[in-house]
C-alpha cells in the first residue's frame, strides 16, 4: 500500500519536534559541533546559523532551535544532525540497509550509540520511522526510541492549523480580487 508523502512528512515533522524537545541544549550543540566539515555548511544554511556560530557553544543550541522554527527546517536539521549516524548504519548493515529489520537495527544500535550518542540515533530513527518497518517498530517498541507524548507535538499541530488558516485567507483574497 503506497504511503501518502505529505502525510508521512507531517508525521515525521511531528516526531522530530517531539524528539528535539527532549534533547538538551548541550547535546544539541555537541551534535552540531561534531558534524563533519562536509555537513557543517549545509546545516548552518538550513537553520540560518551566522558565521562563527559553531564557536559560540553557549548560544549554539538556542540559535539552532530558533532557526529550525523560523526557517521551517526541523526535518532538514534532524536529517543533517543524524547523517553521520545514518552513514554508519548503512555501512554496517550493508545489503540490509535498504529496509532493515527490527533485529538488524537492534544489532547495530549499541555501537551507534557508543560512537554518536543516543540523541543522534534517535534523530536517525525518526527519519525512517514512517516508511520502514524496522524503524517503525523501533520507535514503538524500544523505550530508548519511543516518540515522546503528544504534548510536545502540539506546536506542530498549531503550525499546520496556521498554514490552513493562511491558505483560507489567501483563497478569500483571491476571490475578492476577481
Amino acid at each position: 500500500m503506497p504511503m501518502n508523502l505529505a502525510r508521512d512528512q507531517i508525521i515525521v515533522e511531528r516526531r522530530y519536534v517531539a524528539v528535539f524537545a527532549t534533547i538538551t541544549d548541550a547535546s544539541l550543540a555537541a551534535l552540531a559541533a561534531a558534524l563533519p566539515e562536509s555537513l557543517r555548511d549545509p546545516f548552518a544554511r538550513s537553520v540560518g546559523l551566522r558565521r562563527g556560530a559553531y564557536d559560540e557553544t553557549a548560544t549554539l543550541a538556542a540559535s539552532i532551535r530558533t532557526g529550525m522554527i523560523a526557517r521551517k527546517a526541523i526535518i532538514d536539521a534532524g536529517v543533517l544532525l543524524s547523517e553521520p549516524c545514518t552513514e554508519f548504519f548503512v555501512d554496517t548493515l550493508g545489503d540490509t540497509s535498504d529496509d532493515p529489520s527490527f533485529e538488524n537495527l537492534q544489532a547495530v544500535i549499541p555501537a551507534a550509540i557508543d560512537k554518536f550518542g543516543l540523541d543522534a540515533a534517535r534523530l536517525m530513527a525518526v527519519q525512517y520511522s514512517a516508511a520502514l518497518g524496522g524503524f517503525r517498530r523501533l520507535v514503538t517498541e524500544d523505550e530508548r526510541f519511543k516518540i515522546p507524548s503528544s504534548e510536545t507535538s502540539a506546536p506542530t499541530r498549531a503550525t499546520v492549523a496556521e498554514q490552513q488558516a493562511k491558505r483560507a485567507a489567501r483563497r478569500e483574497r483571491r476571490q475578492k480580487q476577481r
